[in-house]
């Protein structure tokens, strides 16, 4: 006959299986919560973000191109010419992922808020 008592095996495991108490969140949670449900918030730090993606992306693709009259520059020369190049890119893709993500993440959230309020509206008859 089997024991009543479980094996230390699987008591282990149904210790590690027990479920948890819900925990409410902290008034810190629940600032950070409402600071990032600001558009203003959303969108700046949407830019950011994008900029740094930018600069990575320009580092990468301005380390690919190669100079034009690679033959006859010396190697300082060469390494001067595409820390340059490597700097352009990188500003201008900066920007240019940093407006992108500024733009896209203001009209998401824009209409995100708006569809929000339009649903919580009383329907009039």
């Amino acid at each position: 006959m089997a024991s009543p008592e479980p094996s230390a095996g699987g008591d282990a495991a149904s210790q590690s299986a027990a479920v948890q108490p819900l925990q409410l969140p902290t008034p810190e949670e629940i600032k950070g919560q409402e600071m990032m449900n600001n558009c203003a918030v959303r969108s700046v730090l949407s830019g950011v973000m994008g900029g740094g993606l930018g600069v990575l992306m320009g580092l990468f693709f301005g380390a690919l191109e190669n100079p034009i009259m690679s033959e006859e520059m010396t190697a300082r020369q060469q390494i001067v010419y595409q820390a340059k190049q490597m700097g352009r890119k990188s500003m201008s893709h900066a920007k240019t992922f940093a407006v992108m993500g500024l733009i896209f993440s203001a009209a998401e959230c824009v209409v995100e808020k708006r569809l929000g309020q339009s649903m919580t509206l009383p329907i009039r008859q």
